[in-house]
Order: structure tokens, then C-alpha cells, then sequence
């Protein structure tokens, strides 16, 4: 896109337009907001204003407690009203506001009629005013964002649970039994529980996020802050991506399961007495009672055509988290040629100027940056240790002697004493701590997969011996090292105390294995796994090694 403009002397002169620029130019023609969205938005004027403290102690007025949404009042009261709180207005500066927010949308006119005993009453209390719908949205979400602050809000993981359980119970009354008998209150406050648990999952799961985000994009981040922030990644953060991959795949398959029933639900739910407005439409309902409001929680647990569900992004952004963390650990421990933050000095400084008083914060700012007055400074005779007068120029002096680490690092203080060792005895016996706990967990997981000796055909485990048991599968076959066909067998050896727990595995297309856990069913079809104990004496043992292989490839 060119530009032609006439320049001096009848010349023309042509000049491009750079990419954003003419997005600009060509966003200038068109409509961003409607009329009508312009309108709503200016509802938020009033706490952006000069006079927002006004208008903030008078919308107050009009949203303190129930017993002031069904009144309305006029602006003598109001004014009376503030007096009291200590902000003295006059009336006609009351109305003005009034009349502000009433311009705005936040309050309307009151239709109700007043009664007067005096021309003077009459004109003080012939303009009510009462609160309105926006009024009150727009002036409820003020009064969080004032109350918001920065601090870390944990995730509210613990509405998994309930929300599954939720689902489930609606997935049976759906399933087996007549909805026409179902009472529409229970089921209504069936529904609008699971998916207050589900806005407060998400809710909390946004607010978490953008707190790390604010955190891991500083540059700023302290080793203090970094510790106590390394604990929150890799502990907390951890267990909460641990808790929605357990509980994904159960939920997803219930959404999966109730999709078809959701109008059916939702149609029975709403089959008790409506709530009618005046213009003679049907109020909203809460979250969940329309079809349309699942599409929210199928997207975050099942997904949708193309995109991939949320909660997969919930531990794709845990990974961001990680790399982020580790950026500023390489600036942490950069060398000292590596650029380094000075923000905690500069706040301890800033901290020191708010608190010092008018002359101690002048010696601070002389002190802090050697910007001191100007002085008429005299000097006294030159003694031998110094034989160059202060007031002696440069050209006719001999050169000064500077030192070394001076002249070719900058720096000026004489380098001192090495700094003390490191002390990592604490973590090193932490670290052996929660290696003795591991070791005797896969102990426990190992003793309660050797109570079921012999052919697995269905078996129930906890989690741990479930993972145990895999692991030991997986090893066999990496071990066999090609295909298991139907005359070899693979096998693996693994130290249980004094003796050894071994697992045989071989093709049998007929026999079908079904383990059973907390974490769901899984079931190995085409394969026959053989348990038994083989007796070793402790001297050969390696419990710290883990498992020995060994694999038996039969005739090749």
C-alpha cells in the first residue's frame, strides 16, 4: 500500500506503508464493538474515574446486604449516608453523581411515587434512585478485583473425586431407570453440583497457572525464591498433574457414555415451575441445566473435533513450567560475566527511602549514588605519604598507579577469604531416606505379587504391585529380545528378601489375563504368565541392584 502526497512545489512524494500500519489503516473502517457492547462497557466508567473513591462508597450503599437491593433512595439520603462514613458531600455534588451512574446504567429512576409534606421535601426527594442488574454484576466484579492479590491460590484438585462420582450417579439414574419418575429438584441440584465443583476445578486451575507464569518469567528470581519455588514445581505441581491423569480417563469415558442423556437430563431437570420475566421469557437457569452448557466440561476432559482436551494441556504447560524453571537456574548459577538482577537490592533501597525521614534520605541518596552537593572544598599541606596535591592537574603529574583487578576487571575491592563449603550431609540423607522407602515400597508391591504363585488368570492388585508386576513383564520380553513364539518361553528373576521371585511368560492364544487395580482394569490377551518362588541363599542376593534377567529364546 502506497501513499501520494503533494510536497513543496506542486512535487509528489510516495512513501509505503509498513505491515502494521496498514492493519491499522484497515482496522480504523471497521467496527471493533457494537453500540450496544459499547453501552454495557461503560458501566465500568465510574471506578476509573477522578471522583472513583464517590462513587465507589455509593454503590456500596446500593449492594451492602440484601435489604438494600429491594429499596430505593434518593440523594439527601445518600448524602446523610456518606456523612455518616466521613466523606462529606453536598447535596447537588450527590445528585450529580447519581445522575452519572444513572447515564451509565449502573442505577435507574425509581417508578415508586413519593409522598411530601412541603414544596422543600417535595424537590429533595422527587429523584429515587435504585440499583440495577449491571449495576450490581459490574460493581460485585469491582469488589473483587480490589480484594484480588497476587498471591499463590492452590488448585482445587480435590473436586475430582466429586465430580466423577457426580457424573456416575447421573449416568446410572439416566441408564437405569424412567427419568418421567425421577423428582427434577434432586436432579437439578445433582447437576448444578458437579458443575460447581468443575468451575471451581477450573477456576483455581487458571488463577495457579497465571501465578506461575508471573513468577518463572521474572528475571529477578532470587535463590531463596528459586528454592521455595523449586518445591512448589516439583512437589506440589506434580501431585496435581498425578491426580488429573488418574482421574482423565475415568471421566472422559463417563462423558463419553452420558453425552446422549444430556437433553434428557437437562429437559427432566427442568420440567418443575420456571421462573418467568416480565417481558415473558423464561430466566436463566444456573450452569448446567442447558444442553449447551456440558459442551464446556466434555471439551476439558474429552475434547472436541481438533483440539485436544484441556486437561492434556494442563500437563503440557506443567512441562513449560519445568523448562522455565530450569532458564532461571542457568541464570542463578552463571558466572560472574553473566548479567544479574539487582531487584531485591533496589526494592531493599526503596524500602530504606520510605521509611527514613526528609534529612536521612538525602544522606541516603548521597550515600546510595555519590551524587553529593556542591562543596568549596580546601586542602591542607601535602604530607610525604602523599607528595601530589589534591588541586595538581593531570597534565603536569606523574601517572597514578591503579591496580590491576582496577584497571582490567573493574573491580575495586581486594578479594577476600574463599567462601565456606557447602554442607549437602542433610540432603544426602534425605535423598538416602526416600531411597530406603522406595526400596521397601517395591518390597511390599513384590511380597503381594508373590501371594498369587502360579497362572495369573484374574488377579487384583493395589497400584503399586500392579506397576511392580508390569515392570517385571516388560523386562522379560526386552530380555527374550525378539518375538515370543509358540514353543519358547521368556523368563525373569527378581530378589524378593531371601529368595527370588520369578515370572514365566509363554504364547497361548487361547488363555486371556485380567489385572485388576485402582487405576482401572487391564487385560493381556494371547499370553499365559506364570508366577513361582525360587530359593536362593542370601549371599547371592543384590537387593539395591534390582531385578537379574534372564531369558530362555528356545531352539532357534
Amino acid at each position: 500500500m502506497q501513499m501520494r502526497a503533494s510536497g513543496p512545489g506542486g512535487t509528489t512524494r510516495t512513501r509505503s506503508l509498513s505491515p502494521l500500519r496498514r492493519t491499522l489503516a484497515g482496522m480504523a473502517d471497521q467496527p471493533v464493538i457494537g453500540p450496544r457492547e459499547r453501552q454495557t462497557l461503560a458501566a465500568l466508567r465510574y471506578a476509573v474515574q477522578e471522583e472513583a473513591g464517590a462513587y465507589l462508597a455509593i454503590m456500596r450503599l446500593f449492594t451492602s446486604g440484601m435489604a438494600a437491593f429491594l429499596s430505593d433512595q434518593s440523594a439527601a439520603e445518600i448524602a446523610d449516608l456518606l456523612t455518616a462514613q466521613g466523606m462529606d458531600l453536598d447535596h447537588d455534588t450527590v445528585e450529580a453523581r447519581l445522575v452519572y451512574l444513572v447515564e451509565h446504567g449502573n442505577l435507574a429512576r425509581s417508578p415508586r411515587e413519593t409522598e411530601a409534606r412541603s414544596i422543600k421535601e417535595y424537590l429533595s426527594n422527587r429523584a429515587r434512585y435504585q440499583l440495577t442488574q449491571r449495576g450490581e454484576l459490574v460493581h460485585r466484579q469491582v469488589e473483587e478485583l480490589l480484594e484480588h492479590t497476587d498471591a499463590a491460590r492452590e488448585v482445587s484438585s480435590e473436586m475430582l473425586p466429586g465430580i466423577l462420582a457426580g457424573l456416575e450417579s447421573l449416568l446410572h439414574t439416566a441408564q437405569d431407570g424412567d427419568l418421567e419418575t425421577v423428582d427434577p429438584s434432586d436432579l437439578a441440584a445433582r447437576i448444578t453440583t458437579v458443575f460447581a465443583q468443575f468451575e471451581l476445578l477450573v477456576s483455581s486451575t487458571r488463577q495457579f497457572y497465571t501465578y506461575l507464569s508471573q513468577v518463572l518469567t521474572r528475571f529477578d528470581l532470587g535463590r531463596d525464591e528459586f528454592q521455595t519455588f523449586k518445591g512448589v514445581l516439583l512437589d506440589y505441581l506434580q501431585r496435581f498433574v498425578d491426580e488429573v491423569s488418574r482421574h482423565m480417563p475415568q471421566l472422559a469415558d463417563v462423558l463419553r457414555q452420558l453425552a446422549p442423556q444430556v437433553p434428557g437430563l437437562t429437559d427432566r431437570a427442568g420440567a418443575g415451575q420456571r421462573l418467568i420475566d416480565v417481558d415473558g421469557r423464561a430466566a436463566r437457569r444456573a450452569p448446567g441445566l442447558s444442553p449447551e452448557d456440558w459442551q464446556g466440561i466434555q471439551v476439558w476432559f474429552v475434547g472436541a473435533a481438533g483440539r485436544a482436551p484441556d486437561a492434556d494441556n494442563v500437563r503440557r504447560l506443567a512441562t513449560d513450567a519445568m523448562r522455565a524453571l530450569l532458564v532461571n537456574l542457568r541464570r542463578i548459577t552463571a558466572g560472574a560475566d553473566r548479567q544479574q538482577s539487582r531487584y531485591d537490592d533496589l526494592l531493599r533501597l526503596a524500602r530504606w527511602f520510605d521509611e527514613s525521614s526528609h534529612d536521612q534520605a538525602h544522606e541516603l541518596w548521597a550515600a546510595a549514588f555519590g551524587l553529593y552537593s556542591a562543596r568549596h572544598l580546601g586542602f591542607t599541606a601535602d604530607d610525604d605519604s602523599d607528595p601530589v596535591p589534591a588541586t595538581a592537574t593531570w597534565w603536569r603529574t606523574e601517572v597514578a598507579e591503579v591496580p590491576v583487578s582496577l584497571r582490567k576487571l573493574g573491580e575495586r575491592r581486594a578479594a577476600g577469604r574463599a567462601g565456606a563449603r557447602v554442607d549437602y550431609s542433610a540432603a544426602k540423607e534425605a535423598r538416602l531416606a526416600e531411597r530406603r522407602r522406595a526400596h521397601e515400597q517395591r518390597m511390599a508391591a513384590l511380597r503381594e505379587i508373590g501371594q498369587h504363585t502360579g497362572d495369573l488368570e484374574q488377579v487384583h492388585l493395589s497400584d503399586g504391585a500392579r506397576k511392580e508386576l508390569l515392570e517385571l513383564y516388560s523386562q522379560t520380553l526386552s530380555s527374550y529380545g525378539r518375538p515370543l513364539t509358540k514353543d519358547a518361553q521368556a523368563l525373569a528373576e527378581t530378589a524378593v528378601d531371601n529368595q527370588r521371585l520369578r515370572l514365566i511368560i509363554t504364547q497361548d492364544p487361547r488363555r486371556s489375563t485380567v489385572i485388576t487395580s485402582p487405576q482401572g482394569a487391564l487385560t493381556m490377551d494371547g499370553v499365559r504368565l506364570h508366577l513361582t518362588w525360587a530359593d536362593t541363599s542370601a549371599t547371592d542376593l543384590s537387593l539395591a541392584s534390582g531385578s537379574e534377567l534372564r531369558a530362555d529364546r528356545g531352539p532357534r
